[in-house]
């Protein structure tokens, strides 16, 4: 069982440290940023947990994105973890952008001929290029946890949102990630877990409301017979 808070907003550097400490304080394991790759490096720089990044896909070139995703994750330290979130009107855009994304962050020596794409570009006036392109530098991770907000594809797992009465099933080699209301309570997030991996991330909006989150959800998510007098001292 795993616990993140976020996505937490881009205010000012002071207000967003103080927020990602208290999280950490918390018992946290993970620190979600509703921004690109480097915002979350920069968090990871005050941190010692994971952190995450909200991407938006379908509007930029995915190798673009890569490349991003990549030297954030070298400059925190293989900490990072992604959520995509589609951001284009044409479904079959987005689904061509999360294909190639996948393929360059598997390391492996890409060629694509799509509806959209083309890798490589092989533009005339660029002369002589190589038949296929890998991504450079390689993230530090053998392999960026990555999901897709509110959809499925084939190469990562899913992201939902939090609804009343929800239960998780096992689709993915990673755990399903639910975004949460700072009110839900860790006797709904074990029922919707039942037996399976989760990934709860909790809205927190400042540093009190993540020191409470954590003090009601952390101890009876990975202890869920832990006492309550534990909880009070």
């Amino acid at each position: 069982m795993k616990l993140g808070a976020g996505p937490l907003a881009l205010g000012s550097p002071s207000d967003l440290r103080a927020l990602a400490q208290a999280a950490v304080e918390a018992s946290f394991d993970c620190l979600w940023l509703d921004g690109p790759p480097a915002a979350a490096a920069m968090v990871a720089q005050w941190v010692p947990v994971r952190v995450g990044a909200v991407v938006d896909i379908g509007i930029h070139h995915p190798l673009h994105i890569a490349e991003d995703i990549a030297v954030a994750d070298l400059t925190c330290g293989g900490r990072l973890e992604v959520l995509l979130r589609p951001a284009h009107e044409d479904p079959g855009v987005v689904k061509e952008h999360m294909q190639v994304l996948a393929a360059a962050l598997s390391g492996a020596h890409i060629q694509w001929e799509g509806l959209h794409l083309r890798v490589p570009a092989r533009l005339a006036d660029n002369g002589q290029v190589p038949q296929r392109l890998a991504l450079n530098p390689r993230p530090m991770q053998p392999a960026v946890p990555a999901w897709v907000l509110d959809a499925e594809r084939a190469s990562f797992a899913s992201a939902r949102r939090w609804s009343a009465g929800m239960s998780i099933g096992r689709r993915s080699h990673l755990p399903e990630l639910v975004l949460c209301p700072a009110r839900v309570e860790a006797s709904e997030l074990l029922e919707a877990a039942g037996e399976e991996p989760a990934y709860f991330v909790i809205a927190a909006d400042s540093p009190a409301e993540a020191r409470a989150a954590g003090r009601r959800l952390a101890g009876p998510l990975r202890m869920p017979e832990f006492p309550d007098w534990a909880r009070s001292v």
